[in-house]
């Protein structure tokens, strides 16, 4: 690993990942309500989904860096995961603690503490990747932490549990809005019909 070419990378992640989240936040409609646009972007305007385009955003910049600056492997897992932990933590907990003091979100404070909280959390993996005290003895933990933030974001876009961070402020639906029909529910009914 090049250190000098792992902190560029890392520094940069903090507009990349903000710029994927921008992206992903949209994938949903570009996509025509698509699994994988459901998947990986945003169904509505909840808290957690905002939190889940941001975590794959940053999980894919990560992939980049591993493959790019190759850090030690064991480190890194355990950086990354407390990392995209730190990051959804700071996003939800300012952004709870906002809202709660002014009663209502401003947009471009949400952009910007989005923006924020992804630099915060590329230093904190940065500092836990090339720190002498981290050894990879949490890889374990780490890919188990991972692995947990997978399933969350593959099962809570459509099965979310009914609290506060699941529900979208706008219709106060919880996940994909049910007006969108399954597609491969409407390739049976055409199947059926004819």
């Amino acid at each position: 690993m090049t250190e000098k070419l792992f902190k560029k990378l890392e520094a940069a992640g903090g507009i990349v990942v903000f710029a994927i989240a921008s992206f992903l936040h949209f994938l949903f409609e570009l996509t025509g309500e698509s699994v994988l646009g459901a998947l990986l972007g945003a169904v509505n305007e909840s808290v957690w989904e905002h939190l889940k385009i941001f975590a794959i955003a940053y999980l894919i910049w990560a992939v980049v860096e591993l493959l790019w600056a190759q850090p030690p492997l064991k480190a890194f897992v355990w950086a990354k995961a407390v990392g995209v932990y730190a990051l959804c933590i700071s996003i939800a907990g300012f952004f709870y603690l906002y809202t709660g003091l002014l009663g209502k979100s401003v947009l471009i404070v949400d952009l910007l503490s989005g923006l924020v909280f992804s630099f915060l959390a590329h230093y904190i993996s940065y500092k836990l990747t090339v720190s002498c005290r981290n050894r990879g003895q949490f890889f374990y933990t780490g890919l188990m932490l991972l692995f947990l933030m997978l399933v969350m974001i593959l099962c809570f876009t459509y099965y979310p549990p009914e609290a506060d961070l699941f529900r979208d402020p706008v219709t106060g639906e919880y996940g994909v809005p049910v007006d969108i029909p399954d597609p491969g529910a409407r390739v049976l009914d055409t199947l059926y019909m004819k």
